[in-house]
């Protein structure tokens, strides 16, 4: 049981934390009510408080989002994208599942080794190598192609890692049971492993997400059609317009800002299990 203080100091911990929250929240609002403003009323609220407030409802409430939605293929892109995003968690956590599980249960030559240069593949940072995935992109004539663009984003060190160190956990008794049963090891995998693992699963699955969400570079050097862009480079060519507005521009970034909130909404409790979890696990 918690004494009074420390219920105090609890209390005067949540209402600090929730004064930071409003603070770092207020450019997400600004966004979110300035969104549905013309820019005349955008630049005459800029210094009052009225500037966190939406305006009335009105006929022409919506206007920049319809334009927006209408006058640009931007929807196309966000499409794109989560089909993209759904491919690569559905092969990430398959090869990278895969390998993770041959790290931590099968024994193998070298395999300790192989586990360091995983590891040391997790802070080389993307930008040095992504000119060799470009390289072998170009050569091979898969350049603005979905498979071209999909191939090098597979394999993830850091994924394999955190599937490695979760999978240590599992008990090998249910293996060798299920070896009794004539059960072979990928057949085990997709049946037992995944679905003790779900907390990592989600966890692999959301930053697969908000990777492929976020990503400019290598799509930006894939990709020459308009048919196969991305929802940040299509951010990026229509605030590039000159002929956007402030509101449609606010209207834009608000749109691809949604899925990130309710990702992070529906699945905050899972990415800190996962990473907590993981992160304590020996190996």
């Amino acid at each position: 049981m918690l004494t009074k203080k420390q219920k105090s100091i609890n209390w005067v911990l949540v209402i600090l934390m929730l004064i930071l929250s409003i603070f770092f929240l207020f450019p997400v609002v600004w966004m979110l009510a300035n969104s549905f403003k013309p820019d005349a009323a955008i630049a005459a609220d800029m210094n009052a408080m009225s500037a966190f407030i939406p305006p009335a409802l009105s006929s022409s409430f919506f206007d920049n989002y319809i334009t927006i939605i209408t006058n640009t293929a931007f929807l196309r892109y966000m499409g794109n994208t989560l089909f993209y995003a759904a491919v690569l968690i559905i092969l990430g956590i398959i090869v990278n599942g895969l390998a993770g599980y041959a790290l931590a249960k099968i024994d193998f030559p070298f395999r300790e080794r192989w586990v360091l240069v995983i590891m040391m593949l997790m802070i080389i940072p993307t930008e040095t190598i992504i000119t060799i995935h470009f390289l072998i992109i170009a050569k091979t004539g898969l350049l603005n192609t979905v498979i071209g663009y999909i191939l090098p984003m597979i394999v993830n060190p850091f994924n394999i890692f955190l599937f490695r160190q979760v999978f240590l956990s599992l008990p090998d008794d249910v293996y060798e049971a299920a070896q009794l049963d004539f059960c072979s090891p990928v057949k085990y995998f997709f049946t037992m492993v995944l679905p003790m693992s779900k907390t990592v699963v989600a966890t692999v699955s959301v930053f697969t997400f908000l990777n492929v969400w976020n990503d400019y570079l290598w799509p930006s050097l894939v990709f020459t059609s308009s048919d196969l862009l991305t929802a940040q480079i299509g951010l990026n060519s229509i605030t590039a317009n000159e002929n956007t507005t402030m509101g449609q521009t606010l209207a834009v970034i608000t749109l691809i800002t949604i899925p990130v909130i309710i990702i992070y909404a529906c699945f905050s409790k899972q990415i800190v299990e996962g990473v907590t979890h993981t992160g304590t696990k020996e190996g």
